[in-house]
């Protein structure tokens, strides 16, 4: 144990304040601390996925159009799929109401089949498409390969 000595009993006569303070355990509590940070913090870059966003004053706009990105919208009727070259899909809502992922992941594959080498990808949603939503389609375009995920804003 250590001990604080504060003096005392001495010619003024006041009262000794010493204390004793164990330290083992107080080492111990800041070694599982430290261990539970470690720890976590392990787990936090398991769960992480790569995202940009866009450059300030419209980095993107002086790419020709030829290498334009592959833009993903999640909207209140589905996924809406635009082309670098202009070719446009819709995947609408499933039958029971919500994003069919299913479909999405099926048609990415086939792009991917179609151009391998595209890895850019702008996704952006509409105002009141819950949070999930968006990181469902992020989620399906990372799981088919797309390497470079940007979150853009809404045009």
């Amino acid at each position: 144990m250590a001990s604080i000595s504060t003096g005392g009993d001495g010619p003024s006569g006041k009262k000794a304040v010493d204390a004793d303070i164990p330290l083992i355990p107080f080492i111990d509590l800041l070694l599982c601390c430290v261990m539970f940070l470690l720890v976590t913090a392990v787990w936090n870059e398991l769960s992480s996925l790569e995202a940009q966003l866009p450059a300030p004053m419209g980095g993107d706009r002086d790419v020709p159009s030829e290498t334009l990105p592959l833009t993903v919208r999640v909207d209140h009727a589905g996924y809406h799929l635009v082309g670098g070259v202009g070719d446009e899909t819709r995947i609408p809502l499933a039958a029971a109401g919500g994003w069919d992922t299913g479909a999405l992941r099926a048609h990415l594959a086939h792009r991917r089949r179609i151009a391998p080498g595209e890895e850019r990808v702008i996704v952006t949603a509409d105002d009141g498409i819950e949070y999930a939503q968006m990181i469902g389609a992020i989620d399906a375009l990372a799981g088919s390969g797309y390497a470079r995920v940007t979150i853009g804003a809404d045009p």
